[in-house]
């Protein structure tokens, strides 16, 4: 085994007794344990149960780093029997470590299982939850995607649902920060599979569009339809996020829907997707609409302002907007 992350826990064992001593609780050190994974799952088992949250993190992170070196047959196993889901959780991002690592995805095979047909749904949570912070969508397109976050995301429990979102959310920003086609057409497709309407506008708020397909573009524009006024404005928002090359497009429905939607949030929120699409080149766009709706020619008033200042970057033209928002 390569001596290198042992080398590292040296250091981490040395360092534990003083930081216990520093936070003024008395936390017995973790003991030296065998590397193989029954072993290394003795020590997390405690951690959860007994831990300090630092502890928690600390095992679980050992864990994690160790399985680059450990069978991925015990891991598999392993991730098959485990029955407490903190330990399920941190054995199963163990193995979506491994498969990182290998480039074999086919080694979450036992994860996915467990995600999408154990009985108990805790376990099912803990499962979906070891995929976050591991390229997870293309590993479950490389396994044939017999498991989907689109079918998890039915899951009649909501730890699993929130769990999804968790996942890709941290994954679009997180892994690819944003640039990523697949990541943008699956959260699409996942929010359009929810039943849940917080899923779905947390997805489609979140999720970056900045390399969205035309498909995922096309899909994300239906979302302008929905019955749900918070999704509609979700998606608006999404639309104004959207690549150079599907801007028009988006800016069309946009400004259809400011005209059209009688809600206020769902129109202040195609104002905003309009103002992000063409920044300092959507003032006379914004100037036209002035009057389709009179309680929103303030919002228009402030939009116009932040654009003037020709600011760079979205987020700096968003805060400014923000500061002379009515």
């Amino acid at each position: 085994m390569n001596k290198a992350p042992w080398l590292r826990l040296s250091l981490w064992l040395s360092l534990l007794p003083g930081l216990a001593l520093a936070q003024g609780a008395p936390v017995a050190a973790p003991t030296q344990t065998a590397c193989t994974v029954e072993g290394m799952l003795d020590e997390v088992r405690v951690a959860m149960k007994t831990g300090s949250p630092a502890y928690r993190k600390y095992a679980r992170l050992r864990l994690k780093e160790a399985a680059i070196a450990l069978p991925p047959e015990a891991l598999g196993r392993a991730v098959s029997q485990e029955r407490d889901p903190a330990v399920l959780e941190a054995v199963g991002a163990a193995l979506a470590t491994k498969a990182s690592n290998a480039q074999k995805p086919e080694l979450l095979q036992p994860l996915l299982s467990r995600a999408s047909q154990d009985v108990d749904p805790g376990l099912r949570a803990a499962a979906v939850r070891a995929l976050q912070g591991s390229p997870s969508v293309e590993f479950m397109a490389k396994n044939g995607d017999v498991v989907t976050y689109e079918q998890l995301v039915r899951d009649s429990a909501p730890e699993v649902r929130q769990a999804v979102v968790e996942n890709l959310v941290t994954e679009s920003a997180g892994i690819y920060f944003g640039h990523n086609p697949e990541l943008a057409e699956a959260a699409v497709k996942v929010a359009a599979a929810s039943d849940d309407p917080a899923v779905a506008k947390r997805l489609l708020g979140e999720v970056s569009m900045e390399a969205a397909s035309p498909e995922a573009v096309r899909k994300l524009t239906q979302q302008l339809r929905s019955e749900d006024a918070g999704l509609r404005a979700a998606a608006a928002k999404a639309l104004g996020g959207v690549p150079g090359s599907e801007s028009a497009g988006a800016r069309r429905s946009l400004t259809s829907l400011y005209k059209s939607d009688s809600d206020l949030a769902v129109r202040k929120s195609a104002l905003e997707g309009l103002a992000r699409l063409g920044q300092s080149g959507a003032r006379p766009l914004l100037e036209s609409l002035r009057g389709v709706d009179p309680r929103l020619d303030p919002e228009i008033d402030a939009w116009l302002s932040a654009l003037k200042r020709n600011l760079q970057e979205w987020h700096l033209i968003l805060r400014e907007k923000q500061r002379l928002s009515p």
